[in-house]
């Protein structure tokens, strides 16, 4: 493995700082929409369809070719062609991470205003709706930097925009992708267009059929195999009745259903003198110890719609979106299998049961320039109304104990509930004056006007302290400055801000606390996160156009940076007056000085019509200076609720003042791809194709001496024949080709499970630890074939 590291560090370094824009000549041969003749992408990053070499600022774009050449079926795995990004899922299907410019976002501890924004056909739209197969997908836009003058919401790091294929009114075609694994993964895509009336009508239909083991660890206390199965449709409709006017919809269906473990490694492996539990456990044996599997669905539903209307040289355009999303998820009490097998089996299947129901509507009307105003003048106006609403129900099992044994009496049940609901109004404007041919000069600002309110409801009861309602409102500000000094080198600098209102999701995260203390009810509602940014670089091409270089170096400040402090424990009566540990997981949002710097940057190299590399880079540093968060100061182990009482001057949880890193993903990463075809006949060529994704050092939770990240590289190979005129292709792959198996995080302290024991003296809370820790891994290797067939517009 180390060998690996510096090959790929070797190759980074002697190909500088690079980029992914791989086999983009062969994509618009192949008919991809968003490929320009030149071979530069096109993109929406400003509004308007430009060359990704034209726009000031960092725009990673990833089509539909490049994703189907490199098999890519869920959304996250765009991370592997975007340095820097890490996306993820929880476990517990409910929450989504994201990393973009070394700051993080957790939607668990951060609710729906993420450091980075998501959309789908240009609206604003819930992480989780993405998180999923992607199927008929036309390109992924990721934006680097402050975002929100011309774009949906405020984003401080960035946005990600998904774009599905449009109807095409022309011509009927379509295609069918399968892939089959060996790790008993299959999925399928197909996608069907037809011109109703030519020029006037069309519609197009695509759907996704995905099964797999997900994870792929099995349990050595149940024998049911794991799996996700993935069901989606979408049904695109677009009209253009006269010459001015453009009228697209789209619904779109998903629904997800798993059932998994949580891997496991037993504390000897990890930790000197650690305990090794009744099966000792390795990271590489992928298991887990939970009796009763972890088992989660999701539904799925969006509508999108736009319209367009051209006249007088201007253009006013109309983007709607409602979606709504159902969630079913029963998580185990005993994920570290601290009880025994011989158990009652109420006690071994303790869960928690959540029902969580969302919906989300957005509306954004915009007036924009088709034709320079006085030669010199672009400009955008517009304003957006964005309305999600929240109802989350579970129920909570904590098991009951008595006598000195002491000997299970029965299974309490506490329900919870949670309404909540925001409404977000915004006007915004944006104007970019071109002075002469090579220099351009862009300035924006938005009004936002925001409200939020929701309860906390534990037992029938209302906690006073979750209750919110509040207003807020603030601007922000965009400006940029281009210069072409040749028609091949572009130099720009730029400032953008950002605003983000406080986390509301600290309530959950104490949900079956029933009396917080002054200083735990601080930490219920953190105050709105502000950021400057600053950013220069330079875009340029060389060897007639066959060279690309980017450099983009960036420096950004926080005041009350959204931090997630993860698995804090803290001590509080529950909804029977009973004392127990609480832990508040996954994380606590909490508000925090930071700033970042770092450096991007890519090269794009077509050596020849059948050969071409690309690589790219990003550093970025995150810091966080004096910040005060909730901590574990109780070496390691699962505290009592007298421990944390006394540990912390009577207070319910501790707090400790840090300097910490603000993300948690590693400051260096880079990614390389190449391509090199040949022809067979007159009608067929071969190919093979590779990518490697390089991850740095990480040091992850700075209070977590056990989850540290050596560097380590994951490299795919890909080979097979097509036909040349991309009508179809039959290839196989190898992902993780040399195995390279690493530990991505591991829980600070053993699993533990909590119960509540009646002694002489009154309820007491109870933790039990496990002898084993919490750990996620890198997926294993992955053989696959992978069958495509394409016809007319595709």
């Amino acid at each position: 493995m180390k060998r690996i590291s510096f090959v790929a560090l070797a190759s980074v370094s002697l190909l500088s700082l690079a980029a992914p824009a791989m086999a983009q000549e062969a994509a618009a041969k192949d008919g991809d929409e968003n490929v320009a003749d030149t071979g530069d992408i096109v993109v929406q990053a400003r509004r308007r369809d430009e060359s990704s070499q034209e726009v000031p600022l960092v725009v990673n774009a990833v089509t539909a070719d490049s994703m189907a050449k490199l098999n890519i079926r869920e959304f996250q795995d765009v991370q592997s062609l975007v340095p820097g990004l890490q996306m993820s899922s929880s476990a517990n299907g409910i929450g989504t991470q994201a990393t973009l410019r070394g700051v993080a976002y957790d939607v668990n501890a951060s609710g729906n205003n993420g450091t980075i924004e998501f959309y789908q056909n240009d609206a604003p739209i819930s992480s989780g709706m993405l998180f999923q197969s992607m199927f008929d997908v036309g390109q992924v836009e990721v934006l680097r930097g402050p975002q929100g003058t011309l774009r949906g919401r405020a984003s401080p790091s960035g946005s990600i925009t998904v774009t599905t294929h449009r109807v095409d009114l022309n011509e009927a075609g379509g295609y069918v992708q399968g892939t089959v694994t060996d790790t008993g993964t299959t999925n399928a895509n197909v996608a069907l267009n037809v011109p109703i009336i030519e020029d006037k009508l069309g519609v197009r239909v695509a759907g996704v059929y995905d099964e797999g083991d997900g994870n792929e660890v099995r349990s050595v206390n149940n024998a049911l195999d794991p799996y996700i199965k993935t069901r989606g449709g979408r049904v695109s409709l677009r009209a253009e009745p006269v010459d001015f006017l453009s009228l697209s919809g789209s619904y779109t269906t998903t629904n997800r259903k798993a059932l998994q473990y949580d891997q496991v490694g037993s504390m000897s492996i990890s930790t000197v003198g650690g305990a090794t539990g009744p099966v000792l456990i390795d990271a590489d044996d992928r298991r887990a110890v939970q009796f009763i599997p972890r088992n989660y669905e999701q539904t799925f539903k969006i509508w999108n719609w736009q319209a367009q209307a051209r006249f007088a040289g201007q253009k006013l355009d109309y983007v709607g979106s409602h979606s709504t999303q159902k969630l079913h998820t029963v998580d185990p009490n005993d994920d570290g299998g601290f009880f025994s097998a011989t158990n009652p089996a109420a006690l071994l299947g303790a869960n928690q049961t959540t029902n969580t129901g969302a919906t989300q509507t957005t509306h954004e009307l915009r007036l924009s320039n088709e034709e320079r105003i006085a030669g010199m003048f672009d400009y955008v106006v517009g304003g957006l109304y964005n309305k999600m609403s929240t109802s989350t129900s579970l129920v909570t099992q904590t098991p009951l104990f008595a006598g000195p044994g002491p000997s299970f009496l029965a299974i309490v049940n506490t329900p919870v509930a949670r309404p909540s609901a925001t409404k977000e109004q915004s006007l915004f404007g944006n104007v970019t004056a071109h002075i002469g041919e090579k220099t351009e000069i862009s300035v924006g600002t938005r009004y936002i006007d925001y409200h939020a309110e929701g309860n906390l409801i534990i037992s029938g009861v209302t906690i006073p302290a979750a209750a919110e309602n509040r207003d807020a409102s603030h601007w922000i500000y965009s400006a940029s400055v281009k210069h072409n000094v040749t028609p091949d080198l572009m130099v720009y600098a730029s400032f953008g801000s950002s605003w983000r209102p406080g986390s509301s999701t600290n309530a959950i995260q104490f949900r079956d606390l029933a009396n917080p203390g002054p200083l735990l009810s601080s930490f219920y509602f953190p105050g709105d996160e502000t950021s400057n940014s600053y950013e220069i670089g330079f875009k340029s091409s060389w060897l007639d156009r066959r060279l690309r270089v980017n450099v983009t170096a960036y420096h950004q400040d926080f005041k009350n940076y959204a931090y997630s402090s993860p698995n804090v424990y803290a001590a509080g009566l529950d909804a029977t007056g009973s004392q127990r540990v609480f832990l508040a997981a996954p994380a606590i949002a909490v508000g925090v000085p930071a700033k970042v710097d770092g450096v991007e940057g890519e090269i794009d190299f077509r050596a020849s019509d059948r050969f071409n590399i690309g690589v790219s880079a990003s550093y970025s540093l995150s810091k966080i200076k004096n910040g005060v968060v909730p901590c574990n100061n109780y070496g390691g182990t699962v505290p009592t609720y007298a421990q944390i009482i006394a540990a912390n001057n009577g207070q319910q949880i501790a707090t400790c003042t840090v300097n910490y890193r603000a993300g948690l993903s590693a400051p260096f990463a880079a990614t390389a791809q190449s391509e090199y075809k040949h022809p067979i006949n007159d009608t067929m060529e071969g190919y093979v194709r590779g990518l490697m994704t390089f991850s740095g050092k990480s040091q992850n939770d700075p209070a977590n001496a056990f989850d540290d990240v050596s560097s380590y590289a994951l490299f795919n190979f890909f080979a097979g024949i097509r036909a040349a005129d991309g009508g179809w292709e039959l290839g196989g792959y190898v992902k993780n080709v040399f195995n390279a198996e690493r530990v991505l995080s591991r829980t600070a302290q053993p699993l533990g499970v909590s119960y509540t024991q009646i002694t002489s003296t009154g309820a007491i809370g109870q933790s039990g630890a496990s002898a084993y820790r919490g750990i996620t891994m890198t997926a294993p290797r992955e053989f696959g074939v992978s069958l495509t067939a394409r016809f007319g517009s595709r």
